[in-house]
C-alpha cells in the first residue's frame, strides 16, 4: 500500500507540473488578447461525467476494479439555453427572443483507470447544431463548431463508489480554451469556447448499499470574467465568472442486473468576476434537475437516457434538456469470472462451462456431479447412482450392491433377493417380517396369522377375516341377516338373507303354492310346498303315514308305495339336499340285537326302493337303530306304535333335529307277531332286502292289535 501511495504521489506531482505549465501558458495567451473582461465564452453548461458512470452530471467515479477503460458519446440537446429580454423595475424578467433556441452538442468521452485508485478522463464537445435569432452582437453558430476540450483526474482516497456504502475522491478538471489558439477560425465561435483556461478542483462523496446509490460533489471553477454581445449591454444576465458548483444525486441501482435510475441536481453560482456580481443572485445562479436511467447491456455497452429542466437560469441554462449516452463500458462486478455460475472462479474451475462442486483435486475442482454423491462425473464409475451410505471400495462413486432395492446392501442383507418391506424383521436384517397366511399383515401384528384376512377384514382384529356367525359364506359386516343362513334360495335384495319361508317347509314363499301350510318340495308348481303324505320340517322329510313291512320281514308292502313316492318327489324337487339318512326303528319288545338287525334291513329296503326310482345312491345312507331311539313310551300300545317307524333325516345341509309324524293310532298298521304282539320273532331266511309283497299287503289286518 505504501508503495502504491508513493507511486500515486509521484504521478500527481507530474500531472501538477504539466498542468501548471499548461495553465500558465494558456493564461498568458488569454491575458495578452484580452483587456479587462473577455468577450465570449462557452455557452453550454452541461459537463458529462466520465464515460461509463451511472450518472450524467454529478460525479460518481469508477476505478479499475470496476473497469479499466470506457469510451462513448453523449448527445446533449438544450432548448432555449440563451435568451434575451427585459427586466422591469421589480426585477422581473420578460423574454423577448431566443438567441439560441435549439442546441445539439455531441460529447466524445474517454476514461481510463489504473491501480484501482486513479481515473483519467477527457471529453471533446462538438456543437452539431444551433438555431435561433441573432441579437445584441450574439448569434447562433452557423455550422459545426468545436467547444473547449476537457481533461480530468480523479484519485480515490477511500472506499469504492460502486461497492462501498461511502467513498471519497478528489479530482480536478481543466478546459483548454481553443479560441486562445484559433480566434477567428470558423472551427470555433464566441459561444462555443472561452478565451482563457478554466480549472475546477472537486470533491466527490458517494457510495452504494442495499441498492441505494448516492453522490455529492462540490467544486470551484476558476473562470476569468467574460461576457457576450456588445459592450453597451448590461453585464448582468450576459456574463460569467468564477463559480461554486454543488451537485447531488440518488438512484436505485442493481449491480447484478446492471442498471440504475434516479434524479440529479446541479447548482452553480458566480462568486467572483463581473462587476456587481451577487452570489446566488438571479442573473448569476443556475439550477438544473435531471432524471436519468442507465443500463449496461451484456456487461459491455452502457445505454443511458435522461431529461431535465432548468429551474434557475443564467446564460447557458436551458428551460429543458434531453441527454442520450452510449458507451463502451465493460462491467466488472467485483466477482471473479464464473461462466457456469457454480461459485467457483473460472481460473480455478476444471470445468468452467459446466456447474459442478468443489473438490480438493485441481483436475476435478468445479466439475459436475449428477448424482450428488460428491464424486464428480469424470471419475465416477456410477455417475447417475449415488454411492450411498456404503460405497463400493472397488468401484469409485458406486454403492455396494442391493439386488432387492430395500436399502440394505447385499453384503449385510440376510434376504438379498427379497425386499424388507414396510415392516422389516427386527431379528433378520434386510428381511420382511413373516406372513404365514399371505394376507399382507405380518405375523408379528397378525391376530390370525394362519388365517388370511380375506376381502372383508375384521376391523377389530388386525389380520383376521370378519366373522360369519350363520356360516352362509357372507361375512357379518356385509350380512344383513348375520344370524340366519342365506340358504339355498338367497334373497337377491338382502345380502346374506334367505327368501322368506313362512311355513318353514324349505319351499320359499315366492315358489310355495301353499306358503302358510307346511308341505314338501314338488316338481309340479301347483303342488310345490303344499301338504300331502310328506312334508319337510325340523330337518327331516316327515312322512304322514308309516312305511309298512311284511310281518317280521324287510319286505315293503304296496300300501307304502304312495308315501315313498312322495319322498322321491320331494328329493327330486330339492337339489339342495345333498344327503339323507334312512333310519329304521322298533319298539323295545323282543331281543334288541334282532330288532336292530331287522330295522337295518328294512332301512336298506327303503334305500333300494328310492334308488330304483331315480334317487342317486350317494345321496342316501341307511341305518337300523332298533329300540335305541324311542320317541314315545313303550309301555302302552300307542307308544309302541309310534316307536315302530322309518325316519328320513337330512344330513347335508345340516338341519336341526326333531321329527313330527302322524300318530300310528290314526293309520292302518300291520300286525307284527314277532315284535308288536309279544310273540317270539323268527327270522325268515328266504326274505330278501328291498322286496315288496303285494300278497302280504292283502292279508294285513285293518287294525293293529
Amino acid at each position: 500500500m505504501e508503495g502504491a501511495l508513493h507511486y500515486i504521489g509521484s504521478v500527481l506531482k507530474r500531472w501538477a507540473c504539466v498542468g501548471a505549465l499548461t495553465v500558465a501558458g494558456l493564461w498568458s495567451a488569454g491575458s495578452a488578447k484580452a483587456q479587462g473582461v473577455n468577450t465570449g465564452f462557452q455557452v453550454n453548461r452541461y459537463e458529462p461525467t466520465a464515460a461509463g458512470e451511472w450518472s450524467f452530471w454529478v460525479d460518481h467515479p469508477w476505478y479499475s476494479s470496476t473497469r479499466y477503460f470506457a469510451a462513448g458519446i453523449t448527445l446533449n440537446y438544450a432548448h432555449n439555453p440563451l435568451v434575451f429580454g427585459r427586466t422591469d423595475a421589480t426585477g422581473s424578467f420578460t423574454q423577448t427572443l431566443s438567441v439560441i433556441e435549439h442546441q445539439l452538442i455531441g460529447h466524445v468521452d474517454i476514461a481510463g483507470s489504473f491501480l484501482d485508485r486513479v481515473l483519467i478522463t477527457a471529453t471533446m464537445p462538438i456543437v452539431l447544431l444551433e438555431r435561433g435569432t441573432a441579437a445584441a452582437g450574439v448569434a447562433p453558430a452557423t455550422g459545426v463548431v468545436i467547444s473547449d476540450p476537457r481533461v480530468g483526474l480523479w484519485v480515490r482516497l477511500f472506499g469504492q463508489p460502486y461497492r462501498s456504502a461511502i467513498s471519497m475522491s478528489l479530482g480536478a478538471n481543466v478546459w483548454i480554451p481553443l479560441r486562445a489558439f484559433a480566434d477567428g477560425s470558423s472551427a470555433v465561435s464566441t459561444g462555443s469556447s472561452d478565451q482563457s483556461v478554466r480549472v475546477m478542483p472537486k470533491l466527490a462523496l458517494g457510495g452504494l448499499s442495499h441498492h441505494v446509490m448516492w453522490s455529492f460533489g462540490a467544486g470551484f471553477m476558476y473562470r476569468p470574467a467574460a461576457k457576450l454581445g456588445d459592450a453597451t449591454v448590461n453585464e448582468a444576465g450576459s456574463s460569467v465568472g468564477s463559480e461554486l458548483q454543488l451537485g447531488a444525486a440518488i438512484a436505485y441501482a442493481n449491480t447484478d442486473r446492471r442498471f440504475a435510475i434516479g434524479p440529479e441536481a446541479v447548482l452553480s453560482t458566480v462568486v467572483l468576476g463581473p462587476s456587481g456580481v451577487k452570489p446566488f443572485g438571479s442573473d448569476y445562479t443556475s439550477l438544473e434537475v435531471l432524471l436519468g436511467i442507465h443500463y449496461n447491456i451484456a456487461k459491455i455497452l452502457q445505454l443511458s437516457v435522461a431529461g431535465g429542466v432548468g429551474l434557475l437560469r443564467e446564460p447557458g441554462t436551458p428551460d429543458g434538456r434531453a441527454l442520450l449516452r452510449l458507451a463502451y463500458a465493460p462491467w466488472k462486478d467485483g466477482k471473479p469470472d464464473d461462466r457456469d455460475k457454480d461459485g467457483i472462479p473460472d481460473k480455478s474451475d476444471a470445468c468452467p462451462d459446466n456447474a459442478g462442486i468443489s473438490t480438493d483435486e485441481p483436475s476435478t475442482h468445479g466439475c459436475p456431479d449428477r448424482d450428488n454423491d460428491l464424486v464428480v462425473d469424470k471419475i465416477d464409475i456410477c455417475p447417475d447412482v449415488h454411492k450411498g451410505k456404503t460405497p463400493d471400495p472397488k468401484r469409485l462413486g458406486c454403492p455396494v450392491g442391493d439386488r432387492d432395492k430395500d436399502g440394505v446392501v447385499d453384503a449385510e442383507d440376510l434376504c438379498p433377493d427379497v425386499h424388507k418391506g414396510e415392516t422389516p424383521d427386527p431379528a433378520k436384517l434386510g428381511c420382511p417380517a413373516g406372513d404365514r397366511d399371505k394376507d399382507g399383515v405380518v405375523d408379528t401384528l397378525d391376530l390370525c396369522p394362519d388365517v388370511p384376512k380375506g376381502e372383508v377384514p375384521d376391523p377389530a382384529k388386525l389380520g383376521c377375516p370378519a366373522g360369519d356367525r350363520d356360516n352362509d359364506g357372507v361375512q357379518d359386516p356385509k350380512d344383513l341377516c348375520p344370524d340366519v343362513p342365506a340358504g339355498h334360495k338367497p334373497d337377491p335384495a338382502k345380502l346374506g338373507c334367505p327368501l322368506p319361508d313362512r311355513d318353514k317347509d324349505t319351499v320359499v314363499d315366492p315358489e310355495d303354492a301353499c306358503p302358510d301350510q307346511p308341505g314338501a318340495p314338488n316338481t309340479d308348481p301347483k303342488k310345490n310346498g303344499c301338504p300331502g303324505l310328506v312334508r319337510i320340517e325340523n330337518g327331516q322329510i316327515a312322512i304322514m303315514e308309516p312305511v309298512f313291512f311284511a310281518t317280521n320281514k324287510d319286505v315293503i308292502l304296496k300300501k307304502s308305495f304312495p308315501v315313498l313316492n312322495n319322498v322321491i318327489e320331494a328329493l327330486k324337487a330339492s337339489p339342495n339336499i345333498k344327503k339323507i339318512e334312512i333310519g329304521g326303528h322298533t319298539d323295545d319288545r323282543g331281543k334288541a340285537d334282532y330288532n336292530r338287525e331287522l330295522s337295518g334291513r328294512r332301512a336298506n329296503s327303503v334305500l333300494k326302493y328310492l334308488t330304483d326310482h331315480g334317487i342317486a345312491a350317494e345321496k342316501l345312507a341307511a341305518k337300523g337303530y332298533g329300540p335305541d331311539k324311542p320317541i314315545a313310551n313303550n309301555k302302552d300300545a300307542k307308544g309302541r306304535e309310534r316307536n315302530r317307524r322309518v325316519e328320513f333325516v337330512i344330513l347335508d345341509p345340516v338341519q336341526p333335529q326333531g321329527v313330527v309324524v302322524k300318530s300310528a293310532a290314526d293309520v292302518q298298521v300291520p300286525s307284527s307277531p314277532d315284535q308288536s304282539d309279544g310273540k317270539k320273532g323268527k327270522k325268515d331266511p328266504k326274505a330278501k332286502p328291498g322286496k315288496t309283497d303285494a300278497k302280504a299287503d292283502k292279508k294285513a289286518p285293518k287294525k293293529a292289535k
